[in-house]
C-alpha cells in the first residue's frame, strides 16, 4: 500500500467516512491559550477528504499536548470566512504515530518518555500488541505481563498519563462536545481521573463543575446505559433544578414541594421516563446528609447561599456592636464643623446627622435617591475621616492607604472614583478575586485599612457581600451605600433591602431631593415612579424630558431619528445610552443595536471587521464600536457591564499580525485588553444595554422604549432604575399603558432569609430589652425584633444597659465581644514610652 492509500486508510479507520477529515504534519502551534486546551496549528496536509489547494492549512480547536513535526489525524468541519480564508475546526484527533506496531515502538522510545528505550519499548509492544498504550492508560497492571521491573512500570504510567492521558481525556471531552472552557475547568478538577469519572459516575459533573447542563450530561450517560432511575442521576437533578430556580429568579432558597416537582419535571422530560417522587425525595435526603443542600423547614438551600446569609447576619451584629473603634460623637462634631467651614456649600441637618452617625459606629447604612446627596455625604465622611484620623496621630500617608472605596462594576467604581477624587475599585478587585475561582472556595485574605465605603449596594448578591464581610477586620469603620428602590442583584439575594427591612442596624435615609432646584424634572418623575404613579405632565415636554408615544415596530424610526439628532449637535456616543428591558423584539437591544451602530460606525470598503456569533445570534464588530464586557475578568480589570471601545482589530493572515490569529483589543477605562476569537463571545455591542446592565452607570442621554411587548418584565424598580440612569436628558418611547403598567407592578419579592437571619442571631445573643440607642455620645446599638418602625430605630434614644460577659478567646475570635473591651478612650500612642510619644 502507498503512503497516500494508507494515509486514507488511517483517516477511514479512525473516524469513518461521514465527517470531513485531515491528515498531517503539525509544523508550528500558532497559538495556545494559557488558561484552556484551545490551539491554533498550522499543519502540513498529508492526506484529506475534501476539497483544498494548499499544502498547508490552519486547524482550531481542543487539543492536549502537540508536538510539532509529529502528524495527526483530524476530524471535524471545513470553515470560511470571506476574511480569514479557509481553516479546519477540528471536533477530534488522533496521534498518528500509535497506529502500527512501528509508530508504537518508535513514539514510546522517544524522548518524551525518558528511561523507555527501543529495547523496552518492544518489551512491551510483544506482550501487549500495538494496543498496547490504550490497555496501559485503561489497566496500569497489564504491565505486569511484561517483564519491565515495578520501577519501570510505574514511571511509564505516570509519563502516559501526563502525556497521552491529557491527549486521550481532550479527545473525550472533544467527543462529548465540551467547549474550551468546560473541558478545561474538567480537567482541572479530576486530571488523570478524567475519564474514569466520565465512565463511573458522569452525573459528578453537574455537582462539581460551574456551567455543566444537567441535560447534556444527561443524553451522554443516557448513551452510555446508565438508567433512568439511577441514584446519581436524580441527585444531579436536584442539584441542578436548586441551582437553576434559585440563579434564575434571584431567590436564596427554594420551596421542599415545588423543587420536588420542578426537579421531577426535569428527569422526566429529560428521558420520557416516569420518576417515582420517593427516588426524588431519597435523593434530596442524602444531599442534605452530605451536607451539598441545607433543609430548614420548608425551606431548600444550596449550602453556599445558606452559608452566606448566616456569614452575613453574624458578621454584621458582630460589626454593630463594636463600640470601641467609633469616634466619639463631640470630636465628629468639631472636625465636622472645620469641614463645613472650608465648603461652599451647607449641609441640611438630615444629612449633617447621616455624617455623624456614619462616624460614630462601626457600621452605617446610608439610603437615598438620585440627587439626595449621598455622594456628598460621602465626601463629608471621607474629609472628616481624615481629620480624626490626624487627630489620633496617624499619617498623612497611611490615612489614604486605609481608605477603601469599591462599588460592584467597574463603571461604579469611576463614578465614586471621579465623585470623591480618590483609587475606587470593583469589590472583586479590591478582595483578590481573580475571576477563575469558585465564590464557594475562594480564600479571601483580610483587608487592611481604618475605613471602607462600598457604593451601589443594591447590586450586591448575597454571596459576594459575605465574602467582603469575612474580609474586613473588627477594628475597621464600614459604610454601606445605595438606592433600595431600584433592581436587585442580578445574583440571588436582596442583601441592601432586607439589611434596611430588618430594623436592626443604624441608618439613615435621605428624603429631600437637593438636585431638584436646578430643575430636574428626571429626578421629580423618579420620585413619583417610586411613590407608584406617574405625574400629570408625563407625556408633556420638559426642557430636560421627552415622551413620544409609538407601538412596538415604530419604535426602531423613532430611536435613529433621536440618535442622529443627538449626533447632529455634535454629543458623543459615550455619553448617550439605549435602555430597553429585553433582548428581543423590533424594541429590543438587538435591533436598538444595529440601528445605533449604522448611525454611529457605519460599514465602509475595506473596513476591517468581524463576525461574532454567540448562539443563534451574531453581530459585527468594527473599530471604534462601544462594547460591553459581560463577564467578570478580574485579571484584566474588567467586570461584567464594563463599556469600552475597540480599538483594533487584526486578522489571522495580516503580515503585520505575529500572533497569526484574530486579535481585537478594546480599550476600556482600566486600558486596553486584548481578546482572541474564542474570547469575542464575551463582548457585545453596547449602543443599546438592558436596563439591568446599566445599573452603577449614568449617561446624559438615556433613550428608553417601554411597549407592551415588555409587559411580563414591566416593574416599578426597573422603570425607576432606567430613569435615575439620566443625569441631564431623558427620551421615554412607547405607550402610556405600558409605563402605567410598570409604576402599578411592584414586581415579586424574592424568597430571602437574611432578614429572619439577623433577628435570629440577635435574639440569641441580646437581652430581650436591648436598648434603641445607646446613650453615651449617641452611638445607636441593635434593637428586639418588632419594637418599632426601621426609621424610628434612626431617631431614638434610650438608657444604657449594662450587659455582663465572661471574656473568653473564643468570644473574641467570634467578635462577639469587642477585643479593646475596657479601654475606651485610649489610642495606641497612650502606649508608648514618653521617649516614643
Amino acid at each position: 500500500m502507498d503512503k497516500e492509500a494508507e494515509h486514507a486508510s488511517l483517516v477511514t479507520k479512525s473516524f469513518g467516512e461521514d465527517q470531513p477529515q485531515l491528515v498531517g504534519e503539525v509544523s508550528h502551534v500558532v497559538f495556545a491559550a494559557p488558561d484552556s486546551f484551545y490551539k491554533v496549528l498550522a499543519v502540513k496536509i498529508q492526506d484529506k477528504t475534501f476539497e483544498f489547494d494548499d499544502d498547508e492549512m490552519t486547524v482550531t480547536g481542543n487539543f492536549g499536548d502537540i508536538h510539532p513535526g509529529d502528524s495527526y489525524i483530524f476530524t471535524g468541519k471545513l470553515t470560511h470566512h470571506p476574511r480569514f480564508g479557509d481553516q479546519f475546526a477540528a471536533d477530534n484527533y488522533q496521534h498518528q504515530a500509535i497506529e502500527s506496531v512501528a509508530g508504537v515502538i518508535k513514539y514510546l522510545s522517544s524522548d518524551q518518555f525518558k528511561g523507555i528505550g527501543e529495547v523496552t519499548a518492544k518489551k512491551v509492544v510483544t506482550a501487549l500488541g500495538k494496543d498496547a498504550i490504550e490497555k496501559i492508560l485503561a489497566d496500569p497492571t497489564v504491565l505486569k505481563q511484561t517483564d519491565l521491573s515495578p520501577a519501570l512500570q510505574a514511571t511509564l504510567v505516570k509519563q502516559l498519563a501526563q502525556s497521552d492521558g491529557v491527549e486521550r481525556t481532550i479527545i473525550t471531552l472533544n467527543n462529548y462536545g465540551f467547549g474550551t472552557t468546560l473541558a478545561n475547568k474538567i480537567y482541572e478538577k479530576y486530571q488523570t481521573a478524567t475519564l474514569e469519572q466520565l465512565t463511573t459516575n458522569p452525573y459528578q459533573l453537574v455537582l462539581d463543575i460551574d456551567g455543566i447542563s444537567f441535560k447534556r450530561i444527561d443524553q451522554l450517560a443516557a448513551e452510555r446505559g446508565f438508567p433512568a432511575a439511577d441514584e446519581h442521576r436524580i441527585q444531579a437533578a436536584v442539584m441542578a433544578t436548586l441551582s437553576r430556580v434559585t440563579f434564575e429568579s434571584g431567590d436564596t432558597y427554594s420551596d421542599y414541594d415545588s423543587l420536588l416537582d420542578q426537579t421531577r419535571a426535569l428527569l422526566e422530560q429529560a428521558q420520557n421516563t416516569p420518576i417515582e417522587l420517593a427516588l426524588i425525595q431519597k435523593a434530596l435526603l442524602q444531599l442534605t446528609g452530605e451536607g451539598k443542600i441545607v433543609a430548614e423547614g420548608d425551606h431548600l438551600y444550596l449550602k453556599a447561599l445558606f452559608d452566606a446569609e448566616e456569614t452575613t447576619a453574624k458578621k454584621l451584629l458582630a460589626l454593630s456592636r463594636l463600640k470601641g473603634h467609633s469616634y466619639q460623637r463631640k470630636a465628629v462634631v468639631k472636625e465636622l464643623a472645620a469641614v463645613k467651614e472650608q465648603n461652599a456649600f451647607t449641609y441640611d441637618s438630615m444629612q449633617e446627622d447621616a455624617i455623624i452617625a456614619a462616624l460614630t459606629n462601626n457600621l452605617f447604612i446610608l439610603t437615598g435617591g438620585p440627587g439626595t446627596g449621598k455622594t456628598t455625604i460621602i465626601n463629608a465622611i471621607v474629609t472628616t475621616y481624615r481629620r480624626l484620623a490626624r487627630q489620633d496621630g496617624v499619617k498623612d500617608r497611611d490615612i489614604e492607604k486605609g481608605i477603601l472605596l469599591a462599588a460592584p462594576t467597574g463603571r461604579a467604581a469611576k463614578r465614586l472614583s471621579e465623585a470623591t477624587e480618590l483609587p475606587a475599585s470593583t469589590i472583586h478587585r479590591l478582595l483578590g478575586i481573580t475571576g477563575r475561582e469558585s465564590l464557594d472556595t475562594v480564600e479571601i485574605e483580610p483587608l487592611v485599612g481604618g475605613l471602607v465605603i462600598i457604593d451601589e449596594m443594591s447590586m450586591v448578591d448575597t454571596q459576594l457581600f459575605a465574602l467582603l464581610l469575612s474580609a474586613i477586620p473588627a477594628g475597621m469603620h464600614v459604610i454601606l451605600v445605595g438606592d433600595k428602590d431600584q433592581l436587585p442583584s442580578v445574583g440571588p439575594g436582596q442583601v441592601f433591602f432586607d439589611l434596611l427591612a430588618s430594623g436592626l442596624l443604624n441608618y439613615r435615609e435621605l428624603e429631600t431631593i437637593h438636585r431638584q432646584g436646578k430643575g430636574s424634572s428626571i429626578i421629580s418623575l423618579a420620585s413619583d415612579v417610586k411613590q407608584g404613579r406617574l405625574p400629570a405632565d408625563f407625556t408633556q415636554q420638559q426642557p430636560d424630558r421627552s415622551y413620544f408615544n409609538a407601538q412596538t415596530t415604530q419604535v426602531p424610526k423613532l430611536v435613529a431619528q433621536i440618535i442622529k439628532s443627538w449626533q447632529a449637535r455634535g454629543n458623543s456616543v459615550a455619553d448617550m445610552q439605549i435602555l430597553s428591558p429585553m433582548y428581543r423584539s423590533p424594541a429590543g437591544v438587538h435591533q436598538l443595536n444595529q440601528i445605533a451602530q449604522e448611525i454611529f460606525n457605519p460599514a465602509k470598503a475595506k473596513r476591517r471587521e468581524l463576525e461574532v456569533k454567540v448562539g443563534d445570534f451574531a453581530y459585527t464588530l468594527r473599530i471604534g464600536d462601544k462594547v460591553m464586557q459581560t463577564s467578570n475578568d478580574p485579571e484584566n480589570n474588567i467586570f461584567n457591564g464594563d463599556i469600552g471601545y475597540v480599538s483594533t482589530i487584526l486578522l489571522a493572515k495580516d503580515k503585520d499580525n505575529e500572533t497569526h490569529r484574530d486579535m481585537v483589543t478594546v480599550d476600556f477605562a482600566t486600558g486596553p485588553v486584548d481578546y482572541g476569537r474564542q474570547d469575542l463571545p464575551q463582548l457585545r455591542l453596547a449602543y443599546a444595554t438592558t436596563i439591568h446592565k446599566a445599573q452603577g452607570a449614568e449617561y446624559k442621554l438615556v433613550i428608553m422604549p417601554m411597549v407592551a411587548a415588555f409587559s411580563r418584565m414591566l416593574q416599578r424598580n426597573l422603570l425607576y432604575t432606567g430613569l435615575t440612569r439620566a443625569s441631564e436628558s431623558l427620551v421615554l418611547i412607547g405607550d402610556v399603558q405600558a409605563f402605567n403598567q410598570a409604576v402599578q407592578t411592584q414586581g415579586i419579592g424574592r424568597k430571602t432569609t437574611l432578614k429572619e437571619r439577623l433577628q435570629q442571631e440577635i435574639a440569641g445573643s441580646l437581652p430581650s430589652q436591648a436598648p434603641d440607642r445607646v446613650a453615651d455620645e449617641g452611638a445607636v446599638t441593635v434593637k428586639p425584633v418588632g419594637a418599632h418602625s426601621v426609621k424610628d430605630n434612626a431617631t431614638k434614644s434610650g438608657p444604657t444597659v449594662s450587659h455582663q460577659y465572661q471574656l473568653t478567646a473564643a468570644l473574641i475570635a467570634a467578635e462577639t465581644i469587642d477585643p479593646n473591651i475596657g479601654m475606651a478612650g485610649l489610642k495606641p500612642t497612650d502606649f508608648m514610652p514618653a521617649n516614643q510619644g
